[in-house]
């Protein structure tokens, strides 16, 4: 099963200024390759999907028209494009308002995914994160990641910077509880004319004191 743990990140100054030009490329990419899908169908009618696209990757990165320093992110931009029009034909099929993907601004692209765990991003063991371009990077591990790592994604939540794992491991069973129903205090209401009004009285018949009862 899969679980996903979040931690905050303390980037330096120049690595703060490189992630954000990591998220300008990703977004970017994200929007030059919505722009290639709706001039296609527009012009030739014809419709693109992922492989089409990201068959391009290598020699578009060749030409330096790229600036993402990880190929994997590269192709995971192009994933999250296709799963946009995977949703939207599918709103289409169901008959309901499809909305066209649209573009997206540099401000609400908040996040890169390392898609394969080791390539490009890494924990240590000193509790440091390794991006690729980046550097070591302070990492705060309030708790420690149980699992194996699958993907590491990268996220700017307004001025803070922080990690998120999605890792594989097995669920574990809750402890059985021993409590029998026997062993537990049971209560029911019961009508009182004292001044405290109506009392709640334990299955073993003591009688409590009502609010404002003086015994």
């Amino acid at each position: 099963m899969r679980f996903a743990y979040k931690y905050r990140l303390y980037p330096n100054r120049a690595q703060v200024h490189f992630l954000e030009n990591q998220l300008h490329e990703a977004c970017d990419l994200y929007n030059a390759a919505l722009q290639e899908r709706r001039d296609a169908w527009k012009v030739c009618r014809k419709s693109i999907n992922y492989y089409d696209q990201a068959n391009q990757l290598k020699s578009i990165r060749d030409e330096g028209l790229i600036g993402l320093a990880n190929f994997s992110c590269c192709q995971d931009v192009l994933r999250r494009l296709d799963k946009t029009f995977q949703a939207f034909f599918a709103r289409v099929r169901r008959g309901e308002r499809p909305g066209f993907p649209r573009f997206r601004s540099f401000r609400r692209y908040d996040s890169i995914t390392f898609p394969s765990y080791g390539n490009g991003c890494r924990l240590l063991d000193d509790g440091k994160l390794r991006i690729q371009g980046v550097g070591l990077i302070k990492v705060k591990l309030y708790r420690p990641v149980e699992g194996e790592i699958k993907t590491v994604t990268i996220k700017r939540d307004v001025n803070h910077w922080y990690v998120c794992f999605s890792v594989e491991r097995d669920t574990v069973a809750l402890p059985e509880s021993n409590t029998s129903k026997d062993s537990r205090a049971e209560y029911w209401p019961a009508q009182s004319t004292t001044p405290g009004g109506t009392l709640s009285l334990p299955s073993s018949g003591t009688r409590l004191q009502a609010p404002g009862e003086s015994w």
